[in-house]
């Protein structure tokens, strides 16, 4: 993993919009195109997802934005957090797994990688008999102007450290 990102997030994005409209014109099954796409995951230390982890939808333009939001009632905005995605799965409040995301279906067990993080609890109290929470691994980054000193990619640093054999 690079400390600093070889391309822009938003040229990426345009570059990924711009191919699906491409493999939606010559019908290619989008499930081949995103698995050419996606890293191979290694065949050892996997794990199944207990709900699917589905990435989020991008939304073009202001009135695709204002179409979306006028189907929503209750809404709780927060700022986008550049992470990796994680599913953390809690039993009789207990953390049992912690799995990355990887084709949504089957991730890398990150379980025993995730217990040095000191945000991520080990137990909940009162937590239903099984809880299965999505989220984003982050690396905060306090006093950084992206738009003055430029990318450090902490998406990148943080892939790095769980991918990493030992923790």
């Amino acid at each position: 993993f690079n400390r600093y990102s070889l391309i822009e997030d938003d040229i990426y994005d345009q570059l990924r919009y711009r191919l699906n409209h491409w493999v939606r014109c010559i019908a290619i099954p989008e499930k081949r195109v995103n698995n050419a796409l996606s890293p191979t995951i290694s065949l050892q230390n996997r794990l199944s997802h207990p709900v699917a982890h589905t990435g989020l939808k991008k939304l073009h333009g202001k009135g695709a934005l204002s179409e979306w939001l006028a189907e929503r009632k209750n809404l709780w905005v927060q700022p986008k957090v550049d992470g990796v995605a994680v599913t953390l799965t809690y039993v009789q409040g207990n953390l049992t797994q912690a799995i990355s995301r990887g084709d949504g279906a089957v991730g890398q067990n990150w379980t025993d990688k995730v217990k040095y993080i000191p945000a991520i609890p080990h137990f909940i109290s009162q937590a239903p008999p099984l809880l299965v929470l999505h989220g984003e691994l982050f690396l905060k980054v306090t006093h950084h102007k992206q738009k003055e000193a430029g990318g450090i990619n902490a998406r990148a640093l943080v892939a790095g450290a769980m991918m990493k054999k030992s923790p």
